[in-house]
Formats: structure tokens, sequence, C-alpha cells
């Protein structure tokens, strides 16, 4: 089984690529991980919220989209899931994509080809 940060990184090299050709700019919130209560709690007052996607995606005309990523067993949690319902209601495009590591980068490809204009 992929590991999350494996697919994460990969995701994020293939994005640096598409961006030559695509016009978009993206970025991870690091969100995951394990912190002491105090820095848990301050991050908590920046800002910091539970259920942010991995990736943001930003492209012409101020839109924004979301990726979440999950390996073959990951599910999302009811952070997650309300973050992608409320996506929805914003309505902001939203993804999880979910699988190995060749079926995730070949879902990525496929939200950037899809929804992203190409670079004149």
């Amino acid at each position: 089984m992929t590991k999350e940060s494996d697919i994460q990184i990969a995701c994020n090299q293939l994005l640096n690529i598409l961006a030559n050709s695509y016009y978009f700019r993206h970025f991870h919130v690091p969100n995951e991980g394990k912190r002491s209560i105090y820095l848990h709690a301050q991050m908590k007052k920046m800002g910091l919220k539970s259920g942010c996607p991995d990736i943001i995606v930003e492209y012409p005309m101020g839109k924004i989209l979301y990726i979440e990523l999950k390996n073959e067993k990951g599910r999302l949690s009811d952070n997650q899931k309300l973050w992608a319902v409320q996506s929805k209601g914003l309505g902001t495009p939203h993804f999880v994509v979910k699988g190995g590591l060749t079926e995730c980068l070949d879902q990525v490809k496929q939200i950037i080809e899809t929804n992203i204009p190409m670079r004149c």
C-alpha cells in the first residue's frame, strides 16, 4: 500500500510540471502530523482548519479547486466530508483522488486538463 505522503510528493512534482503548460498555481496546507498541544492550539488560533484538502489550486478569474488525496485504503474523516459538502454549497470544485500512486497521478492530471486553461 502506498503512503499518502508519497502520493502527495509525487502529485506535487506532477503539478510543478503541468504548471509549465497550464495556467495555475498550487499549494499544500500542512494540516497533518502530530504536534504538541500548545502548537496545535496556537495553529488553530492562527486559522488552521481540520479537514482542509491536501492541495489547493488557484487559476484565472479568481477560481480555486480542492484536491484531497487518499491511498488505496484511505477514507475521508468527518471533517474532510464536511469540507467537501461546504465546498459544494459554495460552488467550489472539490475532488477526492484515491488509489495507488499511478492511479492518483492519472486522476490529478485529468483534473488539471479538464478544469484549468492552457498557457498561450
